[in-house]
């Protein structure tokens, strides 16, 4: 495979962790040209075997789990080979309605067609969940489609051998004969292989379906046309396609009355988008983690290197619609932190008494707990460290973000 080396460098960009085999993406690239040139002699000669993928578990925010397969850095490379000859074939045809792990396909562009369908008047929206999809789907039926389209027997057997390869969990290993490993470079474009006939089938109905990867939506006019394009597409994807649609998750929402959230945003009343409230949770808890108020440390290295590629990655994904007052408020409240975490990391109260010199401070000096969150409220801690402070420490503020998304707001 003349691309094994673009392969890796795509690897390297996306990081991760090792595999069963203990070999990280740094000790790979160490003897890279050597690596390469095994496997490449390996695929030649037919001889190439994946090894088990690790299992590993994160939390999801409701409390359960989503299971991960991480494969090895040397499949990694070789997914990646083979999902640079693949996608080119299947993206001249998958539909437009798919925006999942697509060049050049955002989720702002999924979230967008949402929109226009709710605007333009399609409002009974059918919220589908296909239960543990990644570990699911059907071997077979995934390689049927697969032969559709791809007729070299070597890449065929390849993809075989990655869904074949097995799962290494807690040195205990098992086959699995049903799924593809979520984590996998090339489990993505599978899961949007597997999808296209659901995509086709709505779009030659009429039907204005959105998906990314296995979360899709699908706008009616009303709600017996909802439920009856639900009792189809619930019907296809049972009996012809094998997977399980979440019989407690699947729903019927008027939007003009309820919300529904589609990849973290919550949608209502047919116009507004914002983040859900599980997001915004999410989002607070991890301020808070970073922003812990009982360190002791330089605030600008603290800044710098973990807040906010933070603030600026999760701005940059919820800034495109109506969060302006809610940038605002966020704003705010991590200004306070930060003002708290230095109060604490400079303990004596003579440094907050030099820097109010500094500034100007008329009057006679506070004395106040330097530990206590009411403190970082107070209007000589507000003189001491301002806004304009911030600003040149280099804080990212979360409003700018939105100012950039929508310059003709201000």
């Amino acid at each position: 495979m003349p691309n094994m080396e673009e392969a890796f460098k795509e690897v390297k960009r996306n990081r991760g962790v090792p595999g069963v085999d203990g070999i990280t993406i740094k000790a790979f690239e160490f003897s890279v040209e050597d690596n390469v040139q095994v496997l490449q002699r390996e695929l030649k000669e037919k001889t190439y075997k994946p090894r088990p993928v690790k299992r590993v578990y994160i939390p999801k925010p409701d409390g359960s789990e989503r299971p991960l397969g991480i494969p090895t850095v040397r499949d990694r490379v070789v997914q990646s080979a083979v999902r640079r000859i693949l996608e080119p074939i299947f993206e001249a045809k998958f539909m437009d309605c798919s925006f999942g792990f697509r060049p050049n396909r955002s989720a702002h562009m999924a979230l967008e067609k949402i929109r226009n369908d709710l605007l333009d008047g399609y409002v009974y929206v059918i919220d589908a969940d296909l239960k543990s999809y990644f570990d699911t789907i059907p071997q077979d039926k995934l390689m049927m489609l697969v032969r559709e389209e791809v007729v070299d027997g070597s890449i065929i057997q390849l993809l075989e051998s990655f869904l074949k390869a097995g799962i290494m969990e807690g040195g205990s290993f098992y086959l699995n004969e049903k799924g593809t490993p979520q984590g996998g470079v090339i489990s993505p474009l599978l899961a949007n292989i597997y999808l296209h006939p659901l995509d086709s089938l709505m779009t030659e109905r009429g039907h204005r379906i959105t998906r990314y990867a296995d979360d899709f939506v699908i706008c009616c006019k009303t709600q017996k046309g909802a439920e009856r394009v639900l009792k189809s597409v619930t019907r296809f994807l049972e009996k012809e396609l094998g997977l399980i649609v979440h019989p407690e998750k699947t729903k019927i929402v008027n939007n003009l009355k309820q919300t529904f959230v589609f990849l973290g945003h919550e949608f209502k009343r047919g116009y507004w988008v914002k983040p859900s409230e599980k997001s915004i949770k999410k989002f607070k808890s991890k301020v808070k983690e970073i922003t812990k108020r009982n360190q002791t440390v330089n605030i600008v290295c603290l800044i710098k290197h973990k807040l906010n590629p933070y603030l600026r990655g999760w701005g940059n994904y919820f800034g495109h619609w109506h969060v302006k007052a809610l940038f605002v408020q966020f704003d705010r409240w991590i200004r306070r932190r930060l003002r708290s975490i230095q109060l604490r990391s400079w303990r004596k109260i003579r440094k907050l008494h030099r820097e109010l010199r500094k500034r100007k401070w008329k009057g006679e000096l506070p004395q106040l707990r330097m530990c206590f969150w009411r403190s970082s409220k107070c209007t000589p801690v507000h003189t001491a460290l301002p806004n304009e402070w911030f600003e040149e420490i280099g804080l990212v503020s979360l409003v700018n973000i939105y100012k950039q998304h929508h310059p003709q707001r201000g």
